[in-house]
C-alpha cells in the first residue's frame, strides 16, 4: 500500500436503518474497512442526492428485485455519485495513486456477464451497484474496488464530475441507442426539471434536435428554457397542452421522454407523437396507483414504439465524460449542503415546487 499517513478508520457517514421521512437518515461515525489489495480509499469530494435515494429511503423499491442482482439491503449508505482524492491504494493497484482526483462509476459492468457479451453491459448480472446492493455515497471516505474508480481530467470541475456522469450517459443511451433521435427531429421530455431532465435537453440539442418540455409549475419555465428547452408546456390545461405540441412541432413529436412517472404526463406524450413515433417511460417507477393510460389501440392507429430503459453502459460514461472534459455539456446545481444536512437535502428535493437542478452533498471534514 503506498501510503505513509496513518489511514481512516472510520468515516463519517449517512445511513438508513428503516424507511420512513428525512428524519430516518442517521449521521454519524461509521467504521472503514482495512484497504484490500484491489482497493482504493477516496476521500469524496462532493456526492449527489437522488430522486432514487428518495425512493430507497421512503420504501418505495422494497422487494423491487431486478434479474441476477441481489435484493435491496437495509440498513443502507444511499447515493449513487461522488468524486473525490484518492487517499491510498492496495498492493495491486497500478492504475490508481493517492493524490489522484477520480469519479465514481455510477453504471458498473460485471465483464463476465452474458449481458456484457451482448453489448447490452447496463444489464448485466453478478455486480452491487453502490446505493441499490453496496454500500452508496453518503460518506466522508469511501473504499472501493480500483474498477469502480475513473480518473478526472485535471480542468474538469470536481462537482460537475460527481453529477454528471449518472444523468448524462442514462440520457446519452436513451437518446443515442434507444430512441436514435435525429438531425432536425423533435423531442418531448416530461418531468425536465431533474439531471435526468436536463441531460436529455441537451444531448437531444446536441444531435441537432429540437426540444419541448412539459412542468406542472410555471416558476420553472425560465431555467428550462436557459437549459435549452425551445418550448415549455405548462400542464395546467392538458388538451391545450396536447394542442400547442402539435402545432409547434407541425403535426406531433418524433419522440417523447418521460422522466415524471406521471399517468398524465404519460398520456400526454402519447396523444402529441406523431405516426410512427417513440415513447420511452425512463422514470424507474410509477407516480401514484392509477393504471397507465395507453391501449392496443394506441399502438396501432400511431404504429408507435414504446421503448424501455434500465441506466447506461459502461461506454455512455466514458463518452460522458469526454463531452464533459471539452466544456459540451454541465449540470445544473440548484442547492449544495454539508453531508450532515442530508436530511434537509432530502426534504427540499422531496417537496420544492420551484427547483430546477440538482442537490449536491458536502463531506463535513
Amino acid at each position: 500500500m503506498n501510503s505513509e499517513a496513518a489511514l481512516p478508520e472510520t468515516t463519517k457517514a449517512v445511513r438508513i436503518f428503516e424507511h420512513g421521512g428525512p428524519e430516518c437518515l442517521l449521521y454519524n461515525d461509521f467504521p472503514l474497512a482495512p484497504v484490500g489489495p484491489c482497493d482504493v480509499l477516496v476521500a469524496v469530494h462532493s456526492a449527489s442526492v437522488s430522486g432514487w435515494d428518495l425512493r430507497y429511503r421512503g420504501g418505495e423499491v422494497v422487494g423491487l428485485n431486478l434479474p441476477g442482482r441481489r435484493g435491496l439491503p437495509m440498513p443502507q449508505q444511499l447515493g449513487r455519485e461522488a468524486s473525490g482524492t484518492v487517499v491510498a491504494v492496495g498492493s495491486e493497484v497500478a492504475s490508481f495513486q493517492p493524490g489522484q482526483r477520480v469519479v465514481a462509476v455510477v453504471h458498473p459492468e460485471n465483464p463476465y456477464s452474458p449481458e456484457t457479451y451482448r453489448g447490452l453491459g447496463n444489464l448485466s448480472t453478478g455486480i452491487d451497484v453502490p446505493g441499490h446492493a453496496g454500500l452508496g455515497c453518503y460518506a466522508q471516505y469511501l473504499l472501493r474496488d480500483q474498477h469502480l474508480w475513473i480518473p478526472v481530467p485535471e480542468h474538469v470541475d470536481m462537482e460537475q464530475a460527481a453529477l454528471t456522469l449518472w444523468p448524462y450517459a442514462t440520457a446519452h443511451r436513451v437518446i443515442r441507442d434507444r430512441l436514435r433521435v435525429q438531425l432536425g427531429e423533435t423531442v418531448l421530455v416530461g418531468g425536465a426539471s431533474g439531471g435526468m431532465g436536463e441531460a436529455t435537453i441537451r444531448l437531444a440539442k446536441l444531435a441537432g434536435a429540437r426540444v419541448a418540455v412539459t412542468t406542472r409549475f410555471p416558476a420553472k419555465a425560465e431555467a428550462l428554457r436557459d437549459m435549452g428547452a425551445e418550448e415549455v408546456i405548462v400542464t395546467e390545461d392538458l388538451d391545450a397542452a396536447v394542442d400547442r405540441l402539435r402545432e409547434w412541432s407541425g403535426g406531433g413529436v418524433d419522440h417523447a421522454v418521460d422522466y415524471s412517472g406521471s399517468a398524465l404526463v404519460l398520456r400526454l406524450a402519447i396523444d402529441s407523437l406523431r405516426l410512427g413515433g417513440r415513447i420511452c417511460p425512463a422514470a424507474g417507477a410509477q407516480r401514484g396507483t392509477e393504471p397507465m393510460p395507453l391501449t392496443m389501440h394506441d399502438f396501432t392507429r400511431l404504429e408507435m414504439s414504446m421503448i424501455g430503459v434500465r441506466g447506461a453502459r459502461h461506454q455512455d460514461t466514458v463518452t460522458v465524460l469526454d463531452l464533459l472534459a471539452r466544456g459540451l455539456i454541465g449540470i445544473r446545481v440548484a442547492a449544495r449542503f454539508p453531508l450532515s444536512e442530508a436530511a434537509a437535502a432530502h426534504a427540499l428535493l422531496e417537496n420544492a415546487t420551484e427547483l430546477v437542478g440538482r442537490v449536491a452533498l458536502y463531506p463535513d471534514r
